[in-house]
């Protein structure tokens, strides 16, 4: 284990989360530290949260608790960017993200329960549409092709995202797309890419939701300076390791659970529990290399 903390010099930040509430419960004190730094954010939603949802009511009031919530921090050098697509459940053969990774037709169309093309809000439109006029149909080249596109026009020095052992596909999904669009991007320049550290998070493990991590009520952990407890199995499971983990301190803990209210879609009685166990004084990841092993 190792303690880690933003400076003046560590550079660019993008935060590349697959769902509303993620950026809080694995970046809100990544963002507190970058905002104390003055350093530029640029946070990434990939899909609109809105799981079972018959139109864009479900999505659009999530878009906008993540604005709400945003708006707690400092505004200075920080801009969001909504990529508009789908969220259809969590196991991987459900998952928007993780089925779109393992298609091979890339031109294929995968719709959602309410559209087949990118959106966000009246506020703020979906990131092709911002770009190109137009939203894109739900495809994995095009997916890829708006993440490659966000990525390479930011030029980030760290990169936050969720990691491969989450067991939420959409989570290991976007990890893999994360990593795909960082190596499109290094064959697409025509000048050698700076060094780009990529951090992944957990935020669904392999221990189970109703297990980890572990509620204030449960364990005294959770607001001491050893923060999270190792998930059951997370050692067997995959190539991360509990020991290698990299600890970000949160710097305001009552911010970030204002920053989580907000979230009221989320906060359903059957997940609160689990979202707030996500406030502790730590936040964790891995440093990942390209070829998805950790560093």
């Amino acid at each position: 284990m190792t303690h880690e903390q933003l400076t003046p010099a560590s550079g660019r930040i993008m935060i590349i989360v697959p769902h509303q509430d993620d950026e809080v419960l694995l970046t809100a004190g990544i963002m507190q530290q970058a905002a104390a730094c003055g350093l530029p954010v640029r946070l990434v939603m990939a899909t609109n949260g809105d799981y079972a949802s018959a139109d864009y009511s479900t999505g659009q009031a999530r878009l906008a608790e993540t604005l709400a919530g945003l708006s707690l921090l400092p505004p200075a050098h920080r801009e969001v960017v909504f990529l508009g697509y789908a969220d259809t459940g969590m196991p991987p053969k459900d998952s928007f993200l993780a089925q779109l990774y393992a298609e091979k037709d890339s031109a294929r169309i995968h719709p959602s329960h309410c559209s087949e093309h990118t959106y966000a809000t009246d506020s703020l439109p979906d990131y092709h549409t911002l770009k190109y006029g137009a939203p894109a149909a739900y495809t994995r080249e095009n997916f890829l092709s708006d993440l490659t596109e966000c990525i390479a026009e930011f030029s980030p020095d760290l990169i936050f995202t969720t990691c491969a052992e989450d067991t939420h596909g959409d989570h290991s999904g976007l990890f893999y797309f994360v990593t795909e669009a960082l190596e499109a991007w290094r064959q697409k320049a025509e000048a050698a890419l700076p060094y780009v550290k990529l951090y992944a998070g957990l935020v669904h493990s392999c221990a189970g939701d109703d297990k980890w991590p572990l509620p204030a009520a449960q364990s005294s952990a959770c607001h001491t300076a050893t923060g999270f407890t190792c998930p059951d199995g997370f050692d067997q499971n995959g190539t991360l390791r509990w020991e290698n983990r990299i600890i970000f301190t949160v710097p305001d803990l009552p911010l970030k659970a204002e920053m989580l209210s907000k979230h009221l879609t989320a906060l359903k009685p059957d997940a609160v529990d689990f979202l707030y166990a996500f406030l502790k004084p730590e936040e964790l990841f891995w440093q990942i290399n390209l070829n998805h092993t950790a560093v």
